[in-house]
């Protein structure tokens, strides 16, 4: 487990963590919808919404410290 990237942002919203998920895509060069991968993060909806919407088929869990 790594810790890839991260942003800083005026604002948590839905078009700023599309932004980011958009980076992250270009930067890992991540194909086929994130098959084969899997994010751990908090429980961010704006987060969990693009990570829907652009890695489908990949894995997102979430982390146990924010579950708790």
């Amino acid at each position: 487990m790594y810790p890839v990237s991260w942003a800083v942002v005026e604002k948590e919203t839905n078009d700023s963590w599309k932004w980011f998920i958009a980076l992250l895509i270009k930067d890992l060069d991540i194909n086929d919808q994130g098959a084969g991968w899997v994010f751990i993060s908090d429980q961010q909806k704006g987060l969990i919404n693009s990570m829907r919407d652009y890695f489908p088929k990949a894995e997102h869990r979430m982390c146990a410290r924010h579950i708790y």
